[in-house]
């Protein structure tokens, strides 16, 4: 049981409850900053329950053509962020669902990003407090190491400031208090004494020798394997889940009858 089927495991438990949840892994190769993250937040706990947040995204990327008189005859013409002010007709794509512009935060002044970013995670959390007054919400992240910037130490990136900064100092300070968040990896930022009482560890050991024999022999049918193979077979995967999965589909497939080498 690596930590990623564990993962899978809570968000089937979460469904079977009726409770929304999201799961990212960050092995995704997407490249994730404030607005990727609460799109995809919005879109798995239920986009109708962030009405409000799909149109502060719009009032902030929605593009506009301003044409002015510049005082000496002439007009000049800029681009910026429109305000589209309340939900208008046309805005509900179905299911009293608004509908995202899916245009991104352009600005050349990083303080005028800052404070979009700033309104947008405001509002989203204004949604999820809404949300979580229903019942627990659940976020679960996958290969959090790669929120570090370096393999070695921890070097945040904006992803992980901005899960720590905002989501998870909201659940610290008792701002969301029916809100779940599962942090899985090799490594993991490091969490203070402040955080001692909603922090929790569940480290995932690797398997025994005696945990490769029984997967392998009653798992997946190789009951031939003797001890000096299984521990050949331990000693390659030094108990690594993921490792003794593939090298078990190997060996499944290697005594199954009828594959290629019959052709």
């Amino acid at each position: 049981m690596g930590k990623s089927w564990l993962l899978k495991q809570f968000a089937n438990e979460a469904a079977g409850r009726g409770a929304p949840s999201v799961l990212i892994d960050f092995s995704d190769g997407q490249a994730y900053d404030v607005l990727t993250l609460v799109r995809r937040f919005r879109d798995s706990l239920g986009a109708s329950h962030f009405n409000k947040l799909t149109v502060a995204i719009n009032e902030a990327t929605a593009p506009r053509l301003v044409i002015s008189d510049n005082g000496g005859g002439g007009t000049g013409v800029s681009f910026g962020n429109s305000q589209i002010g309340d939900v208008r007709i046309g805005d509900v794509a179905g299911r009293n669902i608004i509908k995202d512009n899916l245009f991104i935060v352009q600005a050349d002044n990083p303080l005028v990003i800052q404070v979009i970013e700033d309104r947008i995670t405001q509002v989203f959390f204004e949604c999820l407090g809404e949300l979580e007054a229903i019942g627990p919400v659940l976020f679960l992240f996958d290969t959090y190491e790669r929120t570090s910037q370096f393999g070695e130490g921890w070097s945040s990136n904006v992803t992980d400031r901005w899960i720590t900064r905002e989501l998870l100092t909201r659940v610290r300070d008792g701002r969301l208090r029916n809100t779940v968040v599962v942090l899985a990896g090799r490594r993991l930022p490091s969490f203070g004494a402040e955080w001692a009482e909603v922090v929790g560890m569940l480290p995932i050991e690797f398997f025994t020798q005696a945990d490769v024999a029984t997967y392998l022999r009653e798992n997946r049918g190789l009951s031939n394997l003797t001890d000096i193979e299984v521990q050949t077979l331990y000693s390659a995967v030094q108990g690594s889940p993921q490792l003794l999965g593939i090298i078990g589909d190997n060996l499944e497939q290697a005594v199954r009858p009828g594959d290629d080498d019959d052709w």
